[in-house]
């Protein structure tokens, strides 16, 4: 099969489309002949080596870790899903990816594609919107009728972080460019603020939550200072000295997702009730898995790229 991978950590370059085995499930597992598969900054920061001394991957390694597609095969022990089901998954990180033509993965992360989306509108979703939902809920445990501030609100987790936030009830307040303002002004947030006009944390009231869905140790530490007693301050990427935190009241997470298919059913949920709504910044096909990492590289994409494997 025709695979995206790298056989070393490095730039763009490093990222070659060959071809490879088709993976053999095991008894728990089901055959994913993928249909598209979605790109996600952690793609590239894989790629990059940011994680190579974790000794989580071996190399050669096929990237990505969204895909929506047909079943091909399912394993002896699988009873809940059949040939021929349109699904969507986020495949566990450690181990190999989606931009491929076929995904061995187990069974019980998988989930029945939304109706009412597309493959590639699909594949936009699981893990962007499970790292939203994760932070808002099973570590920030969002309320109806809180506060919640959104760093990055014109990316993926935070695109998905304010309409979920929304559908739970929650007052959002959002930050991002100014280009970007009405494409987040578009998702529902309540209140916007350029970051780039002035210090985000002189622009508001104290919040329940904040959600740093960007790179930089300062963001983090700056918002610390507009949550109140008892919040939680959840960052994708940067730590925080838990003697900053402590004083102040506030718990702080540093999220790595985690493949959950409840989770995902709740999103799934959402989509088909038109709550939350994908979208897309482009579609390349699976040759230009290159160009998908120099942009999402460039931090200029509003929305999800997706890589098509088989043209809806």
């Amino acid at each position: 099969m025709k695979a995206a991978l790298i056989e070393n950590y490095g730039d763009i370059e490093q990222l070659i489309v060959t071809e490879i085995q088709t993976p053999v499930i095991a008894a728990d597992q089901v055959l994913i002949k993928i249909h598209a598969a979605g790109v996600n900054p952690v793609d590239a920061y894989i790629r990059s080596g940011m994680f190579k001394d974790t000794g989580t991957h071996t190399l050669p390694l096929t990237l990505g870790w969204d895909a929506a597609g047909t079943i091909e095969q399912i394993g002896d022990q699988v009873a809940t899903h059949n040939v021929g089901d349109q699904v969507f998954v986020m495949a566990p990180i450690e181990k190999e990816g989606c931009y491929a033509q076929y995904l061995a993965v187990e069974a019980n992360l998988v989930v029945a594609k939304p109706t009412n989306l597309s493959f590639a509108q699909s594949a936009a979703v699981p893990l962007a919107a499970l790292t939203a939902w994760q932070a808002l809920f099973t570590q920030g445990k969002l309320q109806m009728g809180q506060r919640v501030l959104i760093h990055n609100t014109s990316g993926g987790v935070g695109s998905f972080a304010v309409q979920l936030a929304k559908a739970a009830g929650a007052h959002v307040i959002g930050t991002a460019s100014a280009k970007n303002r009405a494409f987040v002004e578009s998702l529902g947030v309540d209140e916007f603020i350029d970051y780039q006009k002035g210090k985000f944390e002189d622009q508001l009231d104290a919040v329940d939550l904040v959600l740093v869905a960007v790179g930089g140790t300062d963001i983090v530490e700056r918002s610390l200072s507009v949550i109140k007693p008892g919040g939680h301050l959840i960052s994708l990427l940067d730590e925080l000295d838990a003697a900053l935190a402590e004083p102040k009241k506030v718990t702080f997470h540093r999220l790595w997702v985690q493949s959950d298919a409840a989770d995902l059913s709740q999103i799934k949920t959402l989509l088909e009730q038109e709550k939350v709504k994908v979208h897309l910044d482009s579609v390349l096909p699976l040759a230009d898995a290159q160009l998908a990492h120099q942009r999402i590289e460039g931090k200029h994409s509003v929305g999800k790229i997706v890589l098509e494997v088989i043209a809806d």
